[in-house]
Order: structure tokens, then C-alpha cells, then sequence
């Protein structure tokens, strides 16, 4: 008898273990049809935001003018930028000029520039202070203008313009080659002062 009730003990033994794991599949699958309520329902919700959206949109607008419109925004902020960035190289180098003056011992206005040199000079150009005759040991003279580069030009055209020379101007500028020349930059113009007469 007993042996043959440790036969029945060991036959129900893979059984009981079979009812464990058809119980763990069951609360499995109970809690994946409680995920897919879930899913259903996000699902349901974002369908509906995505009709209240596309009825919040007035008919006329297409996804041509979205984009247009994103181009713009993003060329208005480009330009605020950059005229930002302007304005601090101009600050910049109006304060290099005031302390470069101070340095010299400069105090008056500055000296008179070739600034009316050429009839073809653009209405951009600002005087800028001489400090030196020579340029010193760049042999770069100090006395220019300020230039507003604009879109087409060169560094030779505006050495042309302003009886300047390349060379001179890509070194006043720290300008590794004339391609590094910007446009809507400040650039300052080294010219020669004429010897008294």
C-alpha cells in the first residue's frame, strides 16, 4: 500500500506543478489584457487630440505655409542674431579705439581720414581714429576707416576703393585669407596718411 500510494504521491506531483504554471499563465494574461485596455484607451485618447487638433486648424492652411512660416521664424531669429553679434563687434571695437587712444595719449578728435576718397565709396563707411603714421612693425598703417562689408565684395575691391592694399587689410583684420572675408561684418581699412606738404 504504500508504494502505491507514493506512485499516486509522484503522478500528482507534475500535476500540482503543471497547476502552478497554468496559474502564473493566467495572471499573465490577465495582466496583458489589462496592458491592451491601456494601449486601447492611450490609443483612443491620442486619436481624439489628433481630431481636435486637425479641427483647431483652419482649412486654408496647408503644410506649404507651415513650412514657410517655420522658414521665416527661423530667418528672423538668424537675423536678430546676427545684428546682435554686430552690434557687440561694433561696441567692441569702438572701445578697442577708445583705449588704444588712451594708450597713446590721445584726447582731441580724431584726425581727418581719406574717407571721401573715392566717389564710388558706399555711405557705410565710418572714420575710425589714427593712431600712427607708419603702422609699425607690421608695416600696416594704423590711420583707415571702418568699412560694412557688403554681399559681393572683395578684399581686393574694397582696397581698390579705398587706396588701401590686400595685404594690409587681411592683417588689420586677423584674416587668414581674402575668402574669410564676411559680409554685414565691420572691417577696419588701413590707408597711408599723405605727408604734409
Amino acid at each position: 500500500m504504500r508504494l502505491g500510494i507514493l506512485f499516486l504521491f509522484l503522478g500528482l506531483l507534475p500535476l500540482s506543478a503543471q497547476n502552478a504554471q497554468i496559474a502564473g499563465m493566467q495572471q499573465d494574461l490577465a495582466e496583458l489584457r489589462i496592458e491592451v485596455e491601456k494601449l486601447k484607451l492611450e490609443n483612443a485618447d491620442l486619436r481624439s487630440a489628433l481630431n481636435r487638433q486637425k479641427a483647431s486648424q483652419s482649412p486654408a492652411v496647408s503644410q506649404g505655409e507651415a513650412i514657410s512660416k517655420a522658414r521665416a521664424e527661423t530667418l528672423t531669429e538668424v537675423d536678430r542674431r546676427l545684428k546682435q553679434q554686430t552690434d557687440e563687434v561694433n561696441a567692441a571695437l569702438a572701445e578697442l579705439t577708445r583705449q588704444v587712444n588712451a594708450a597713446l595719449g590721445k584726447t582731441g578728435p580724431a584726425p581727418a581720414t581719406k574717407a571721401g576718397k573715392s566717389p564710388n565709396a558706399p555711405a557705410a563707411q565710418t572714420e575710425a581714429p589714427a593712431t600712427t603714421d607708419a603702422g609699425g612693425s607690421s608695416g600696416v598703417p594704423q590711420t583707415g576707416i571702418v568699412y560694412r562689408v557688403k554681399s559681393g565684395d572683395t578684399v581686393t575691391k574694397i582696397a581698390l576703393r579705398n587706396g588701401s592694399k590686400v595685404d594690409w587689410i587681411l592683417k588689420a583684420n586677423n584674416l587668414s585669407s581674402p575668402a574669410a572675408l564676411k559680409a554685414d561684418v565691420d572691417v577696419f581699412v588701413p590707408q597711408a596718411e599723405t605727408p604734409a606738404r
